[in-house]
């Protein structure tokens, strides 16, 4: 995982050295931050950029050489359009982090500057940017050369002397965030003959160390609980990867206070069953647990972070294998709430896993609000490509606050319809799980999982399309392998909901549950005198 130290002072003319980032708004023109830069190396970069076709569109990056003296080199960003948007700033960090890996730095300086109204937040999520493009997995890659291995070291950046102070207070949250996230990027990474039901149980036990309460159901107490949806699609795979059901409490908010509920798919690897995916449809298919990894992730960084929240964690874990159980089409399997449920397709499981697990979750916690992520259908890649997740919800205000945390993070959500008319519908049993030959896929599987949810607010994150980066339209160009999306939006909510919660009781007049500072949608601290923002 990348690990550099991060410190921040005060932008003055001679503080820049080395390895230089300066900032351009569109058309070329340097930030004021740049301009200092520039004037300390005599107009050098304000002359490279003119004879150039550099435009500083948003992420776009070009390199300049400088020579001998304090500064060697500069490495010139793209804002665009100066904003304040911190979801802009993270896809700068990404754009920025990506460069300086490709150069083979072990230190740059960041020309920063004041350049918005929350200096502070933009400059974290920029940080976090950076480290995000610098992941990777090369765990079995045995013939790196030197010049090949990661190098990155340290980044400093400079800006006005509080807002040096905040950034360097406040990057230890941050880091916890990213720790979560480097979590949830390499379990997606994680070959599936290591990554089995048994691996998630087993990464979800260290967080116990985190104050984080950790069940784990294996098959025999699946079957006994009446989970025969999971054990239907894992039941098949080797007595070793056998499903598993992965619950992890967190009570940061006390005993008193609502629960709410995150559940991911877990399907650690999809052959299609008996429906079997073509061959070039099933590589990747380790990516099929992406919605459990992100939650695996969020939970980690909820704990890490000390977030004000009580969450549960819900990961339902299974391999799609063909062995010699019967699950095979027209069959037809009880789920956990009794719910008859006949099979219609081999290769729409993540459906049936998700189904037990968010019956379970909802009659052992009684949470406030559910959410569950799966990468659940090609046919939301189909509609939405790569640069949006689908979002069904049974509640506006849920649904919208899961946009504005997405946003805040650059994680986006787009909403698609889940009326009872994509209901699948059977002649044998109470319901079907037909993938309905490609047409309004994503609906009816989303539709699927409501039909266990009951009355309480619920939302469904379809994330295939977002969880792992391929060359597909919106893909984000500066990510590898697993995305880690979701986790950074789950936070964001979450810790948005304490936040709001607090508002709320100072407008009804009573105090709000003590919190040591206030919380951003990111959970970084906020500055004196700086406007909340409410989810």
């Amino acid at each position: 995982m990348p690990h550099f130290t991060l410190s921040a002072q005060r932008l003055t003319p001679n503080a820049a050295k080395k390895q230089v980032v300066v900032f351009a708004e569109k058309g070329g023109k340097l930030t004021p931050a740049g301009q200092v830069v520039d004037e300390a190396l005599g107009g050098f970069i304000k002359a490279a950029l003119k004879g150039s076709r550099y435009q500083g569109g948003l992420g776009e990056v070009t390199r300049l050489t400088v020579g001998g003296g304090a500064i060697r080199q500069v490495v010139v960003v793209g804002v665009g359009k100066l904003t304040d948007s911190t979801a802009s700033w993270w896809h700068i960090g990404l754009a920025l982090g990506k460069s300086l890996d490709s150069l083979g730095v072990k230190e740059a300086t960041v020309a920063l500057g004041d350049l918005t109204a929350n200096t502070t937040e933009c400059a974290l999520k920029m940080a976090e940017g950076i480290h995000m493009a610098m992941y990777r997995y090369d765990h079995f890659k045995t013939e790196l050369k030197d010049h090949q291995q990661p190098c990155f070291e340290s980044l400093t950046i400079l800006t006005s002397t509080r807002s040096a102070r905040e950034v360097e207070e406040q990057w230890p949250l941050t880091q916890k965030l990213l720790a979560g996230n480097d979590t949830t990027r390499t379990a997606q990474n994680t070959p599936p003959n290591l990554a089995n039901p048994q691996y998630m149980a087993d990464e979800a036990k260290k967080l116990e160390k985190l104050g984080i309460k950790v069940e784990v159901f294996e098959e025999k107490q699946l079957k006994k609980m009446g989970c025969n949806l999971m054990l239907a699609v894992g039941g098949s795979a080797a007595e070793a990867d056998q499903p598993r059901l992965i619950t992890m409490h967190y009570t940061g908010a006390g005993k008193d206070a609502p629960t709410y509920a995150i559940v991911g798919k877990g399907i650690m690897f999809d052959t299609g069953g008996y429906n079997v995916k073509p061959g070039n449809s099933m590589r990747g298919m380790k990516f099929d647990m992406s919605g459990a990894a992100a939650v695996l992730g969020a939970m980690q960084a909820l704990a890490a972070r000390k977030a004000k929240v009580n969450v549960v964690g819900t990961m339902a874990c299974a391999m799609n294998m063909i062995g010699t159980t019967s699950f095979v089409m027209d069959s037809v399997y009880k789920a956990y709430n009794g719910t008859t449920v006949e099979i219609g397709h081999t290769d729409a499981e993540g459906r049936l896993v998700l189904a037990d697990a968010v019956a379970y979750t909802l009659e052992k916690f009684k949470p406030e609000a559910l959410v569950d992520l799966a990468t659940l259908t090609g046919a939301c890649m189909v509609a939405l490509g790569a640069k949006y997740a689908g979002l069904f919800t049974n509640k506006d205000a849920l649904g919208n606050q899961l946009k504005k945390a997405g946003e805040s993070v650059g994680e986006l959500l787009w909403e698609l319809p889940s009326d009872d008319d994509y209901q699948s519908k059977s002649d044998v049993a109470d319901i079907c799980n037909d993938s309905a030959g490609g047409w309004g896929g994503a609906s009816v599987g989303a539709t699927f999982v409501k039909k266990f949810v009951g009355k309480t607010s619920w939302a469904h994150l379809d994330i295939a399309g977002t969880a792992n980066a391929e060359k597909i339209a919106g893909s984000n160009k500066h990510l590898a392998g697993g995305t880690g999306f979701g986790q950074r939006l789950l936070v964001a909510w979450l810790e948005g909901l304490q936040q709001a919660d607090n508002v709320s009781a100072k407008r009804r007049g009573r105090p709000a549950k003590a919190t040591a500072v206030a919380l951003d949608a990111t959970g970084a601290k906020r500055g004196r005198g700086r406007p909340r923002k409410m989810l």
